[in-house]
């Protein structure tokens, strides 16, 4: 069995801990170290809302945490090798089921050592929870720990997956419930699944809480493609605090309390999550046609099968019926199998078992790429289409 759990790692997170207040400052987060058994390992699952979720964790839960991240983390170079050898995360392949995580979770338990899920596998989009696949329950059930259920609360308010800005507001992180191994034992797969997803249902919208900035839109067409009032496709621009359509000039303001209003007597939606689901309405009655469905300029294709990504196409990237294309490389969208967004302007995608990583600009939105995916890839619409970024809108969303 490999050694994951060292004693350089309990030394890193405690010398990290100060520069980590100074970050969470920035963000404007506040939490309370929580009182555990020091002798106690868990394993802690939260809600996903920022990039920075697991530094916040951390400040609330004072002891060396074992984070599952994706393999991203791969690409950071120099910064990847430092965090392994300081911390020691536990990789997982973004959009495959990989056995070897799920073995390097088990070893560290058995070590001793907390581990840390963030099981919507996706940090927040639009204010909703994504879905939580079923298998937690099993993970949970192998790891045999403890569970910490734990709630970051206005991550989404202060910034957005979509936005680059940061916000004025409410920022916390605390432990909602420890389920004790025997309670867990005793409950049923569905009473267990039930209340994972239950307490890990954070909607800032709903919070009342304001969050403040000059900028609350911009980006916004990150997430949205689909004018709701003349359906014009990629039309969407951002600026300040509103978003509005070059084609008909709808004009839609982002507010303080996380909502939507607009002038325009016959724009309804009232949360950036009702926009969304109306684009998921909209692709799954769309009219595929032969031809380009839409394109974007100044895109970067990554082979990222292996732990160094290896840039092998720039260019144009194209969508249609029949494939995926960028610059001089085309994938026939039979052979793409699964797909998922990846930061704000990325996603990746796989087939014949490689991975491929696409990078656009600034105001690339890579949803609309992922939910035509569930309309024109038969391996993902064969399989009832996405569950993170499908067709019909997850009942445990709101």
């Amino acid at each position: 069995m490999k050694k994951r759990v060292k004693l350089r790692h309990r030394f890193f997170f405690a010398a990290a801990r100060p520069i980590a207040r100074i970050v969470a400052r920035k963000f404007h987060f506040k939490t309370k170290v929580a009182k555990l058994p020091k002798n106690q390992n868990y394993l802690i699952l939260s809600n996903h809302q920022g990039y920075l979720d697991p530094l916040f964790l951390a400040l609330t839960i004072k002891r060396p945490i074992y984070f599952v991240t994706t393999d991203v983390l791969y690409s950071q170079k120099l910064h990847s090798r430092l965090i392994f050898h300081c911390f020691g995360p536990i990789t997982k392949r973004k959009g495959f089921v990989d056995l070897a995580c799920v073995r390097a979770m088990c070893d560290t338990a058995r070590q001793g050592g907390s581990i840390a899920v963030f099981p919507e596998a996706n940090r927040a989009w639009n204010d909703s929870q994504f879905y939580i696949d079923k298998a937690v329950v099993k993970l949970v059930r192998l790891i045999k720990l403890p569970l910490i259920l734990y709630n970051i609360h206005g991550g989404y308010g202060v910034q957005p997956r979509w936005s680059k800005a940061l916000r004025k507001g409410s920022h916390t992180g605390e432990i909602k419930e420890i389920i004790s191994w025997e309670d867990i034992s005793a409950m049923t797969d569905d009473a267990l699944y039930e209340k994972i997803v239950t307490a890990l249902k954070v909607i800032d919208s709903d919070s009342g809480e304001l969050y403040k900035s000059k900028k609350r839109a911009e980006y916004l067409e990150r997430q949205l493609f689909v004018c709701p009032k003349c359906l014009s496709l990629s039309t969407l621009r951002s600026h300040g605090n509103d978003v509005k359509c070059d084609s008909c000039g709808l004009t839609v303001t982002y507010g303080e309390n996380l909502h939507l209003s607009s002038p325009d007597p016959d724009f309804k939606f009232d949360k950036v999550v009702d926009w969304y689901e109306f684009q998921q309405n909209f692709v799954r009655n769309y009219d595929v046609e032969d031809g380009e469905l839409f394109y974007d300029d100044g895109i970067k294709l990554y082979d990222k099968t292996e732990k160094k990504r290896v840039l092998i196409a720039e260019g144009k990237l194209t969508l249609s019926k029949e494939s995926l294309t960028v610059g001089s490389k085309k994938f026939p969208t039979s052979d793409i199998f699964g797909a998922t967004a990846q930061d704000g302007n990325k996603f990746t995608f796989g087939m014949d078992n490689r991975s491929y990583l696409v990078v656009g600009g600034d105001r690339f939105n890579s949803i609309k790429y992922l939910l035509f995916f569930n309309r024109l890839c038969k391996k993902i619409s064969e399989k009832g289409g996405d569950k993170y970024y499908g067709l019909y809108p997850d009942p445990n969303r709101r």
